[in-house]
């Protein structure tokens, strides 16, 4: 899916996420274009979301609105412990706690929301302007309790939200009209959030540099260790509407579009705490004083001494729990017993990356005659692309005399040779042009013919030879050493060639060892066809080639190929993959069967080729312990089904909408680095079509709007079956001495979704003036909506693993059996209810 806002892309490519926020309030039409869509529209497979935004008109318009909501649920699964303590059940000593609903008191969330429109003042009506403002602020729904420091110290027992959102937008528009036929627009958004704790996988992240996706489900009583997030965007988009005669017009946009994120625990990667020293007497303290203070080197000096004299006594360094904050001693991030929340330790990594691009596209359309309106067009990109993601380290370089004497953690940015650091900048372009005929018949057949080209060039790099990629620590002399000798070149280096021969710079390196990725290039036919079978029904087919671009992070993951100095297998990403294309195929009816009420049936086909996915061969270095994998475009997928609707446009105080899908969802692999876990798992390659992760075959969504007087009351329902998971063996069915490992991958599936949203809406009128007072209430019968299951039981709520009375039970354990059972992140959200007011003119 593509986003677009008036008219121009405004996708995040680094992960095809939308690159900025547009207000419904500040939306005049939103366009959701999906199916075999014209030729106009492009870099997308299975749709485009276009938000057509308002202007400003003759007369001054305003709008106040403000609102105040609340969860208001009585699930346990939002449990929080206030305590644990052991307890004997059965005979059997475990952990029992007293625990809380946090969701019981006040969990605010605010929303503020200001809009102004009209003309600008003292320079007539030919000029106009809209402007939108919005602040949103929720404490959220998900909740841990600070029992533990991330340096391992008593907390304060308080409540924490871990998924708190703060969201700011403002867009402006200016909008100047010269005479009928020329129209300029300038339209600007900026738009900030930042959530100070993420609960669940890192927010918009696909991989990081080896060392997965954190489970921040383990730090619900250390919250402190959770890293936060942040970011903004910046877009401006400049139209110029130009109408030559009655029968054509030409378009002229640009968009200029920034945006950024970041995300860590503290933002300054090498902020240390103070650390204080802690005497013992046979593991008891008996002195503890910040060295730093007066007096501090005396008194260290002094215990030196005692503790080189006695061996009851010993000398640690701690961090200061009351002191400034920093990032602490890796070694220290896991639980400290199976099954067990973290009672320490902190998130290490770092993540900044910025998402920058120009845009120009050119439209011109024109009504040549009475059957044929012809549309073409042409579009230039170019980006720059900035990403760092990064582990913390532990420093090497440069210590201090205490740091070195000391021996505690000094954390450090990794240097970009290093494998725990993924920099690097890309200025990848694209174009496109296309043509398009519409094309009407005398009997109101109608016909949508068009042609797309598609070129891009990654601007990225790939190895000249894939068997020695690392321009940081290549294996082969010729590619390591300037002046070695011929008869060496081919040889494996060996550590004594250093004192011999003069090593190449990497920026040396990738002259030779790297060679230009290709540029890639398609042209995509569509047609479309509607034919009148009467004259209150059509029938439309159509069929396309489409072309999407993968998201950035798969060209460009690993940049530098570094492989380090050990063995392992590593994978990298490809700056020389083919775009991923689809073919579509559609057939509908739409009948009217009464003045109000008409259906539209549709059966669809699509043929997706050339997804990304991860290579299940692996190419050998030279250095033989070594295999390398590569993002390729080996994937494929195809899409299948039927939608069913039924609408009833608004008569009788009432309106009401059904909407039914039936679909299959099959494909290789899911994720574009399944192909390669399942290797790292000894898994063989599947050469067999299975149901996707999204293989979500029944949905249902149905809405009734009452209209009447002032009052307007909106019921939307949605029923939707569960998507596919993988089972796994039950702990009375698992044993070592069992060949077999899991089920068929995506072999059942999770539990079906509901849900029920209800808006109530009473307006009071004062002349030009107008009051709503509204209520909008989400999830109205509190429904738990399980997104995951365990893959033994296929229930959110029960692990056979991890019964309490199975379970040793273990001092060291932070949390109780059952606590740590319960995931509500794997829950939809609970019962929200929103109250407010908005006042306007």
């Amino acid at each position: 899916v593509a986003y677009w806002v008036d008219g121009i892309s405004t996708t995040d490519v680094y992960n095809g996420t939308r690159g900025l926020t547009v207000e419904n309030s500040a939306i005049d039409e939103l366009q959701v274009i999906s199916g075999t869509f014209n030729a106009e529209y492009g870099d997308a497979m299975s749709g485009i979301i276009n938000m057509v935004t308002k202007e400003g008109g003759s007369e001054y318009r305003a709008r106040l609105e403000g609102y105040v909501g609340d969860y208001i649920t009585g699930h346990d699964v939002y449990n929080v412990l206030k305590d644990f303590y052991p307890d004997t059940i059965n005979g059997v000593v475990t952990a029992v706690g007293d625990e809380e609903n946090p969701l019981k008191k006040f969990n605010p969330i605010y929303n503020g929301e200001f809009t102004l429109s009209g003309p600008v003042p003292l320079l007539g009506s030919n000029l106009s302007f809209f402007s939108n403002t919005r602040y949103f602020e929720r404490e959220g729904y998900l909740y841990g309790r600070e029992l533990y420091t991330p340096y391992g110290t008593p907390g304060d027992s308080s409540l924490v939200s871990m998924n708190p959102e703060q969201r700011l937008s403002t867009q402006q528009k200016l909008t100047l009209k010269l005479g009928s036929n020329i129209k300029f627009n300038y339209n600007v958004f900026y738009n900030t959030f930042k959530n100070d704790k993420i609960f669940g996988p890192p927010y918009r992240t696909q991989h990081l540099i080896d060392i997965g996706a954190w489970n921040y489900q383990g730090y619900k009583y250390n919250t402190g260790g959770i890293p936060q997030q942040e970011g903004y965007s910046l877009t401006h988009i400049f139209t110029l509407n130009h109408a030559i005669s009655a029968n054509t017009y030409y378009e002229l946009r640009f968009n200029h579009h920034y945006n950024e994120y970041k995300r860590y625990v503290y933002k300054n990667p090498t902020a240390t705490p103070n650390y204080l020293v802690q005497i013992l007497d046979n593991d008891v303290e008996v002195d503890r004083f910040d060295p730093k203070e007066e007096g501090g080197e005396e008194r260290l000096a002094y215990y030196d001494s005692v503790v080189y004299a006695n061996e009851d006594y010993s000398k640690v360094y701690i961090p200061d729990p009351d002191g400034p904050q920093g990032y602490m001693n890796v070694t220290d991030i896991y639980a400290p017993t199976g099954n067990s929340f973290h009672n320490d330790g902190m998130d290490m990594d770092h993540e900044s990356r910025s998402t920058n691009y120009w845009t120009i596209k050119f439209d011109l359309a024109s009504q040549l005659n009475k059957s044929h309106l012809l549309k073409a067009g042409l579009e230039f990109k170019r980006y720059e692309l900035d990403v760092d993601i990064y582990k913390i380290v532990q420093k090497t370089k440069n210590l201090t005399e205490e740091e070195q004497t000391a021996g505690y953690f000094v954390p450090a940015v990794p240097g970009i040779e290093s494998l725990s650091r993924n920099k690097y900048t890309r200025k990848p372009l694209t174009f496109s042009a296309y043509t398009q005929d519409k094309i009407e018949i005398s009997n109101n057949i109608i016909i949508n013919a068009g042609l797309r080209f598609d070129y891009f060039d990654s601007k990225g790099v790939i190895p000249a030879d894939p068997r020695d990629p690392d321009i940081y620590n290549p294996t082969l002399v010729k590619n390591r050493y300037k002046d070695a000798p011929a008869s060496l070149a081919n040889n494996n280096f060996v550590t004594d060639y250093d004192l011999l021969y003069t090593q190449y710079t990497p920026d040396e390196r990738s002259k030779f060892m790297y060679k230009d990725a290709d540029a890639k290039m398609q042209l995509s036919p569509r047609i479309g066809i509607a034919y009148p079978i009467s004259s209150k029904g059509v029938i439309h087919f159509s069929y396309g080639h489409f072309f999407q671009i993968p998201e950035f992070q798969y060209l460009y993951y690993r940049t530098g190929f570094k492989t380090g100095l050990g063995t392992g297998d590593y994978l990298f990403g490809n700056a020389d993959l083919e775009p991923q294309k689809t073919v579509m195929y559609e057939i509908g009816l739409q009948q009217e069967l009464t003045q109000n009420i008409g259906i539209d049936v549709t059966l669809f086909y699509r043929d997706i080729r050339g997804w990304v996915g991860s290579s299940t061969t692996f190419i050998r270095g030279y250095l033989e312990s070594k295999k390398f994998y590569f993002y390729e475009n080996k994937d494929y997928s195809n899409v299948r089904g039927i939608t069913l609707k039924l609408e009833k446009r608004h008569s009788n105080d009432f309106s009401t909408r059904i909407d039914y899908t039936f679909q299959i969802a099959e494909g290789t692999y899911s994720n574009p680095i399944d192909a390669y876990n399942s290797i790292q798992g000894n898994d063989e390659p599947r050469r067999a079509l299975i149901p996707l992760n999204w293989d979500q075959r029944h949905t249902l969504n149905g809405s009734l709007i009452y209209s009447r007087s002032d009052w307007t009351v909106s019921l939307i329902g949605s029923y939707w079956t569960g998507t596919p998971y993988t089972p796994t063996f039950p702990y009375d069915q698992a044993s070592s001495d069992v060949a077999l490992k899991a089920w068929r991958t995506n072999s059942s599936t999770k539990p079906s979704q509901k849900r029920v949203d209800l808006y109530i809406n009473k307006r009071l009128s004062f002349g030009e003036m107008y009051c709503d007072l509204f209520c909008n209430i989400y999830n109205l019968f509190d429904i738990e909506n399980a997104t995951q299951v365990y893959g033994d039981t296929g229930s959110p709520d029960h692990n056979t693993f991890l019964d309490p009375g199975r379970v040793t039970y273990s001092a060291s354990r932070v949390g109780t059996i059952d606590d740590f059972e319960r995931q509500p992140s794997w829950y939809g959200s609970p019962r929200e209810v929103q109250l407010g007011v908005a006042i306007g003119f």
